[in-house]
């Protein structure tokens, strides 16, 4: 009688060419003294060959180079898995065209100003990728930034192009964005009809022109000429007589 190999003391039955053994049962893994050698062999990592999550988790991430630790030279924060852009690495090509500055709260992230209402905010990486592109002249379109659906439909310069498809009059006459700026920082973003501030819910503010263009368009870019109205109120002083939108319309 032939005993296991692998010192477990049962009759061995079958033999393994490929390791020159002799064991108790078809598969190695089966046998007793496999078994517990295999434990010993993992402590620490689990019992038997079944890892515990954690430790999978950090295998996984090992492999990745993505690591919680402040160790590993490839950790960034992870902003980019977030979508968050980061200011070391944006700033400097959107700095001539846009301004920028560091969060606050968070000195690596980026916070871009919104080009109709002048809100500070954090955009998403996709939309700082596209506007790095236009600025390069690498992709159609100019990508601006807006803080809110609110902003990119108010603005009159968003999706602007000539003649294009089901083209229909814009309601406000919205004067050029620096302009804009301007004037509500003077007004400290407040309607100066209603007082109402921009940070409030559902307040919209519009530059509008005191004077129509029709009257004096040479000083249609004056900064006296222009005055903050929130929506509103825009369109409650545009019915006012020789304030209406024909009025203000250019021959």
């Amino acid at each position: 009688m032939k005993i296991c190999d692998y010192g477990c003391g049962r009759e061995a039955k079958f033999y393994f060419p490929t390791v020159k053994k002799w064991c108790c049962s078809r598969s190695q893994n089966s046998c007793p003294e496999m078994k517990r050698l295999n434990s010993i062999r993992n402590a620490g990592l689990g019992t038997g060959r079944k890892l515990s999550l954690e430790i999978r988790k950090k295998m996984s991430n090992s492999k990745k180079g993505l690591q919680i630790k402040k160790k590993n030279p490839s950790w960034k924060g992870g902003y980019n898995k977030k979508g968050i852009p980061t200011y070391d690495t944006y700033s400097r090509q959107l700095e001539p065209i846009e301004k920028t500055r560091r969060d606050i709260i968070d000195n690596n992230i980026l916070n871009i100003k919104c080009i109709y209402c002048g809100r500070w905010y954090i955009p998403k990486l996709h939309e700082v990728i596209d506007r790095i592109r236009s600025i390069n002249s690498t992709s159609f379109g100019e990508h601006r930034f807006y803080c809110s659906d609110e902003c990119r439909q108010e603005c009159s310069i968003y999706r602007q192009i000539k003649y294009p498809k089901g083209f229909k009059p814009a309601t406000s006459r919205e004067v050029q964005s620096e302009l804009r700026q301007l004037r509500f920082e003077i007004d400290n973003y407040t309607c100066q009809r209603c007082k109402k501030h921009q940070d409030e819910l559902d307040v919209a503010l519009h530059c509008h022109h005191i004077e129509g263009i029709r009257w004096e368009p040479l000083e249609s870019a004056d900064l006296d000429k222009v005055i903050t109205l929130c929506k509103i109120c825009h369109e409650e002083v545009h019915k006012i007589e020789r304030c209406t939108y024909y009025d203000m319309r250019c021959d």
